[in-house]
């Protein structure tokens, strides 16, 4: 470790993303089940769950059951309308996992780019939040199938393409194909901000810090206030070691960023360096 280095792991990085740059990263999460490491279909999962219920929750969820088996295969209305009664009921009960399950069945129904696409986030933003690794899994093969059905049916959304790269960079078992999509949407976009930021940030996650920087400070000669990127660069400097310059570019997202709790974790980080010098 060079000297002024400072241990800023990925956690760290990723929830100053969520915080005040309304992250899009994707955090893989360690196998820590309440219930067991296997993975549940989510029809298994439901069933699991639903045993945990009471007695007139029960019968609540029984009722909107049965009139989904009663639904004509040509009445989407209802579908979609019994689809997010469900997705609603299982959110209300703290279950953001088959909430995100039955968003997804509504978004199947709705067949829209705009409705794959947020099922994708809301699938992703309860692979997150859930702590049963059982049904981790299938929650971000889920978010990939919903973001892969998106981009079939809009091919030039970079914002989209970048979504379904992160899920599966870190999420899935298949991190390269995330590489492979953002290595394509570099060479095509060199100027982009959206996606040099992920290249960047993957980047960073990789211990990769020089080519961190690299891009990092294009998108800063592009939009010199980008803060996702001072705060990324100030990242980058600091793993290598160049205290000053990290110090700097902290001190200046945070005038620019302006947010209290960030103020903090800046101010940490920043006395953590200057300790260092001593």
């Amino acid at each position: 470790m060079q000297k002024g280095q400072i241990a800023l792991g990925v956690g760290t990085i990723i929830l100053a993303l969520a915080l005040y740059f309304g992250g899009k990263t994707v955090v893989k999460k360690e196998q820590t089940a309440t219930v067991s490491t296997g993975s549940f279909s989510f029809e298994q999962y439901e069933e699991q769950q639903t045993a945990k219920l009471l007695p007139a929750e029960k019968s609540q969820l029984a009722a909107i059951t049965e009139a989904l088996k009663a639904v004509k295969p040509a009445d989407t209305a209802t579908f979609k309308k019994l689809y997010l009664q469900t997705s609603d009921f299982w959110k209300n009960l703290n279950n953001p996992a088959l909430g995100a399950y039955y968003f997804y069945q509504f978004a199947k129904v709705e067949g829209t780019k705009v409705a794959m696409e947020n099922a994708g986030d809301v699938l992703v933003s309860a692979y997150k939040s859930t702590e049963d690794s059982v049904i981790l899994n299938n929650l971000i093969t889920f978010a990939l199938r919903s973001y892969e059905d998106a981009v079939l049916k809009d091919g030039n959304d970079v914002d989209l393409k970048i979504k379904l790269a992160d899920a599966y960079v870190q999420g899935s078992q298949e991190p390269m194909k995330g590489i492979g999509i953002l290595r394509q949407l570099s060479d095509s976009l060199p100027d982009n901000v959206p996606v040099l930021l992920a290249l960047g940030r993957l980047s960073i996650q990789s211990g990769q810090y020089d080519k961190a920087k690299e891009r990092l400070q294009k998108i800063l000669q592009l939009e010199p206030q980008n803060t996702e990127a001072l705060y990324f660069l100030a990242i980058t400097e600091a793993q290598l070691g160049h205290d000053d310059e990290a110090i700097r570019l902290f001190e200046m997202c945070k005038l620019l960023v302006n947010n209290i709790e960030f103020n903090k974790e800046i101010d940490e980080i920043v006395k953590n360096l200057k300790s260092k010098k001593v």
